[in-house]
């Protein structure tokens, strides 16, 4: 049984004292109750808080589900038909009740999680225990923070800035984008000083000095601070650490994980480890191949990419016989001398004539037939292949076009994809690093924020995907859910949603 690393995890502070505030009704308390006074102590409470912290990126909130569907599904990469009515509506921005589940869970998930890595930060440094592993304790609790609030502003625009254990009497107001961002790169900046390059095999997967660095070239480049996205980035590049994968497609499934590629990913297990504390990436049981005739069920079917995605893969969209080698690994669909979704020929299982395409990217297609729920496979955050092209897009946004190309050119020849053209001046390169973004990071959860950095999002993209007709610019940012509002008066709502 393959084994991760993020097991027997303890509950943080916060479970504890909620469950000592239900049984304080009863008169009943636990002298054994972990909670502040009695569990910041040893370095052993400092690696059972950091364990915790990384759990929390296994919820649904944050990376085992729903990101997919904030990123990807509702970009132009993707669509939603779901039999789920709120679900489909939510993927094509209507959201009448702010409460919804999926956006309910991202911002509570990534609330708790912050919440575990604010005690960590708080606390950790009260402990007499060994000052190195004590400063890389709070280094991965940093990298996990500005990880969050990255996506936090990205998605809501204004949340709360939580840094410090809260008190139950607390508010918070909203913050502004400005402020969350320098929260983050100095967060970053302080773990890329503390984060080792690796780690020993018994603690692969926690974060490292290279995955602080490619996520704060990542924030940088969504500010558009082009010119400090490159020279961030570069250090990744040029640190040696990390190189592409022979096979572009040994980056979606569990035989190949912590690769050389991977800069940082998510622990995710099977089922048989559910009882330790790690849960399964979900996003394939989600949004993968529909039931068919075939009568097996590998997914609900309730993401779909859609056809403008599917018909950049070709360079001639009525030649189905030529098309950019990732296609395979990213999507199920009828080509030309078959293929094969859970082990049943796509004609036998949608009929000779059916052109629907699925998502095949996070699937365990090469194992079962009937997709389960708790998939083992990691999910990767940040790739190699990532950091070469975000690299490539800050150095051609900052004026430096020429030196873009080969690092473009790295990703495309690991894929068989072919030679970038020569002499293609600053905004034919954009919108080449685009297609190959597309073509190499399909639910990535990039699509999303490149259109976002690049002031795309709008019902231009009708003729991308149908459901951005009409999309007006507050849409931008998912509502903050009604629920805190309710919670907090110092908090507004997001505006154009009945703030």
């Amino acid at each position: 049984m393959k084994m991760k690393l993020f097991r027997n995890l303890v509950w943080p502070a916060a479970v504890a004292a909620a469950l000592a505030a239900c049984t304080q009704d009863l008169n009943i308390t636990n002298p054994n109750a972990p909670d502040t006074s009695n569990f910041w102590r040893t370095e052993a409470d400092a690696i059972s808080g950091i364990n915790a912290t990384y759990s929390g990126l296994e919820q649904r909130g944050t990376y085992q589900r729903w990101l997919a569907f904030a990123y990807d599904i509702r970009s132009d990469e993707g669509m939603s038909l779901s039999p789920w009515t709120e679900l489909r509506q939510w993927n094509g921005f209507v959201q009448g009740d702010f409460n919804f589940e999926p956006s309910r869970e991202i911002w509570w998930h990534h609330y708790w999680t912050i919440f575990r890595a604010n005690q960590v930060i708080a606390y950790v440094p009260n402990i007499d225990m060994d000052a190195t592993l004590k400063s890389r304790i709070v280094g991965e609790a940093k990298f996990i923070r500005a990880m969050l609030y990255f996506n936090l502003v990205n998605l809501y625009g204004n949340p709360p800035l939580i840094v410090a254990p809260p008190a139950p009497t607390d508010r918070p107001p909203n913050a502004t984008p400005a402020e969350i961002y320098a929260q983050i790169e100095a967060d970053l900046t302080d773990a890329a000083a503390a984060l080792p390059a690796s780690y020993p095999s018994s603690d692969v997967g926690r974060a490292t000095k290279g995955a602080a660095l490619a996520m704060l070239g990542k924030a940088q480049l969504q500010q558009r601070k082009w010119a400090e996205a490159a020279a961030t980035l570069a250090q990744v590049v040029n640190s040696g650490t990390y190189d592409l994968m022979p096979n572009y497609a040994d980056n979606f499934t569990d035989k190949f994980e912590n690769n050389v590629e991977s800069v940082f990913e998510v622990q995710f297990a099977d089922e048989s480890q559910l009882s330790q504390g790690v849960a399964g990436l979900n996003i394939a049981r989600m949004v993968g191949a529909c039931r068919g005739a075939a009568g097996v069920d590998p997914s609900y079917c309730d993401g779909l990419p859609t056809h403008w995605y599917f018909n950049q893969f070709f360079p001639d969209t009525l030649n189905r016989a030529v098309y950019d080698p990732r296609l395979d690994a990213t999507l199920f669909w009828n080509r030309p001398g078959g293929m094969d979704v859970y082990g049943t020929p796509y004609t036998t299982r949608y009929g000779a004539t059916n052109n629907v395409v699925y998502w095949k990217k996070w699937g365990e297609y090469y194992v079962i037939e009937d997709q389960n729920w708790d998939n083992p496979i990691n999910y990767r955050v940040i790739r190699f292949a990532d950091v070469l092209l975000m690299y490539a897009e800050a150095l051609n946004e900052s004026g430096q076009t020429a030196a873009a190309v080969p690092y473009i050119q790295r990703v495309r020849t690991r894929a068989g994809a072919g030679t970038v053209p020569a002499g293609m001046d600053q905004a034919t390169t954009r919108a080449y690093i685009e297609h190959e973004r597309l073509m190499e990071l399909g639910l990535e959860q990039g699509r999303w924020l490149y259109l976002a950095r690049h002031d795309m999002l709008s019902s231009a993209l009708e003729t991308h995907d149908p459901e951005f007709t009409g999309f007006p610019a507050y849409k931008v940012l998912l509502p903050i859910p009604q629920n805190e509002i309710d919670l907090d008066p110092n908090m507004a709502q997001n505006p154009g949603w009945g703030g």
